[in-house]
């Protein structure tokens, strides 16, 4: 498996959206900020999704927290990566607040 280096760049977005007069729903991913955190990939799997062979990778990202949507997207490197579910937020050592997530390259 890939270990992420320590203090690796990445971006986070969050996703948005917004309804106009008629109803329709408008997706918008908008740039959150671009922190460093630790990126580690820690499974890797292959199943069958609707007659196709699909790899789910899982990362584990960790950075601080910025009070983040739940809704979000991890952008590292070339892949882009999607919760499995919502962040978890702790407290390190030193009273930061840290957010973990585990996110997918396909879902």
């Amino acid at each position: 498996m890939k270990t992420g280096r320590l203090n690796t760049s990445i971006s986070i977005y969050e996703l948005t959206t917004t309804t106009d007069s008629s109803g329709d729903i408008t997706e918008t991913w908008t740039l959150s900020g671009t922190v460093r955190a630790s990126v580690k990939q820690v499974d890797g799997s292959r199943y069958l999704n609707i007659a196709e062979l699909v790899d789910k990778v899982i990362y584990k990202i960790v950075t601080w927290n910025n009070n983040y949507a739940n809704n979000l997207r991890v952008v590292y490197g070339s892949l882009t990566l999607y919760p499995m579910r919502p962040p978890t937020i702790n407290t390190d050592r030193s009273g930061r607040e840290v957010i973990t997530i585990y996110g997918v390259t396909k879902q």
